[in-house]
């Protein structure tokens, strides 16, 4: 079995044309999507970035937790690719997400062998005295403290060609490992780029398809937070939204070079390819409540960071929206040719099982998730009624196609229950409304997460 993940980080499922986008240009993801098993209800289960790579890694919560918090992976910790490892399964690791593999995180872990692509947000791997401190808009408004921030400038200031941005570099690398290790029988080569996470500078013509001729304030790295009150126009957020498609476009060109290579090749048949993300942002479009990036969770001022301090309180709690928590999934099966999409809820701790799977290995009763090769056989399976979502600041969640229910385990928040068929824009609270739905939810969170008091 050869089996290749794709990761791109904070990729919203919106912004594919195979889950219905109209305009966006994704042509080598919806090429992809019509050979592959599309799952339409797959659901981020610990949020954000390093909680979501945990679920994959470990295939469960921290230590008999739901869910996962913001750290590494550690030492009396067994992942996915040591389990692996253990029937001799050969692992490559390429990535360019520098919270993975620094200060101590640990993901390359029981890998065979890794590469890192140096540089993401702020990373400090070169230093260049020419590059003088700029600022596109004031401090305040930029997530990173101004060190950082001149980080980020130095380490972007030698691109030249569509090569020297991170993704297309990743995915360049891996197409460069298939050359030399295609006639493995076994591999998982395991492919991450930060892309399209901000700094959103992706080349210029990939922003120009969607907004050519921008003259006014540029937003890379906003603040999180309720952009009106960050003092963000609608224009200004209008072109940092096309920053942002920019860089979904560069990442799909980057995952149809993977295909070409494997069509040139001849391995395009003979591989299981998973494409999937940990997480979406939010742009003001609908249903994310005037919010940028990906809070759930802002100061007084209507801001999370700024200038890369902590947040000013008191602290303001939300849900967390569609446009975060619903991600994209795709699982393509060695010799398949023809796309299906499958209904039932999906969520991250499935992919552990799945990789298992595929390689004829048995899950740990104590994982949380369950292999999806069943479901792309079209075997019938028990669904699930809810999927579950855990962040930091004790937001917990239950949700489906009809509603999103979150509960604060510090009661800084009364239940939220969001109605998705009669409110889309996910603004209100109709707990009150339907008592009922929220019992049931509850219950059904309150059994999956200990933390969460039953009502």
């Amino acid at each position: 079995m050869k089996a290749i993940f794709l990761l791109a980080d904070t990729f919203r499922r919106d912004h594919i044309g195979a889950y219905g986008n109209p305009w966006i240009h994704t042509p080598n993801l919806d090429r992809l999507a019509s050979m592959s098993n599309v799952f339409d209800s797959y659901y981020v289960g610990s949020f954000p970035t390093l909680p979501n790579r945990r679920d994959m890694a470990l295939g469960m919560g921290d230590h008999g937790a739901a869910f996962n918090p913001w750290k590494g992976i550690g030492d009396d910790e067994v992942t996915l690719i040591e389990r692996l490892a253990r029937n001799k399964i050969h692992s490559m690791l390429i990535t360019d997400v520098a919270n993975t593999v620094t200060r101590g995180r640990n993901f390359f872990k029981g890998y065979s062998a890794y590469s890192v692509i140096r540089g993401q947000e702020g990373d400090p791997y070169w230093s260049d005295m020419d590059v003088p401190l700029e600022f596109p808009v004031d401090l305040s408004l930029i997530r990173y403290p101004a060190e950082r921030w001149h980080q980020i400038l130095i380490n972007r200031a030698r691109r030249r060609v569509e090569d020297d941005w991170f993704a297309p570099n990743t995915f360049k690398l891996a197409c460069e490992w298939l050359e030399r290790n295609r006639k493995r029988d076994d591999f998982v080569l395991w492919v991450e780029t930060f892309d399209p996470h901000e700094p959103w500078d992706p080349p210029q013509w990939h922003i120009d398809r969607y907004d050519p001729g921008y003259q006014g304030r540029v937003f890379e790295a906003p603040t999180y937070g309720l952009y009106k009150e960050m003092g963000i126009t609608d224009r200004e957020m209008q072109h940092t939204h096309a920053r942002y498609c920019g860089e979904c476009s560069m990442v799909d060109t980057a995952v149809g070079r993977v295909l070409r290579k494997l069509e040139e090749l001849r391995m395009l048949d003979d591989v299981a390819l998973v494409f999937t993300t940990d997480h979406g942002a939010y742009f003001g479009l609908e249903g994310d409540n005037g919010l940028v990036c990906k809070p759930h969770v802002v100061g007084a001022n209507g801001m999370v960071y700024s200038k890369g301090g902590g947040m000013i309180g008191p602290p303001r709690f939300f849900s967390l929206y569609t446009g975060t928590m619903r991600i994209p999934l795709f699982l393509k099966m060695p010799r398949q040719t023809k796309g299906k999409r499958i209904r039932p809820i999906t969520q991250p701790w499935d992919i552990t099982p799945t990789i298992l799977d595929l390689f004829g290995m048995p899950a740990p009763k104590e994982f949380t998730g369950q292999s999806l090769l069943p479901l792309a056989e079209g075997k019938k399976t028990k669904p699930r009624p809810y999927a579950f979502n855990g962040a930091s600041h004790g937001v917990r969640q239950a949700m489906n196609e009809e509603w999103i229910y979150t509960v604060y385990l510090g009661g800084e928040r009364e239940p939220w229950l969001i109605d998705l068929k009669n409110n889309p824009k996910q603004d209100k609270n109709a707990a009150k409304k339907h008592p009922e739905v929220c019992k049931t939810m509850h219950a059904a969170l309150a059994k999956f997460d200990a933390e969460v008091k039953a009502m």
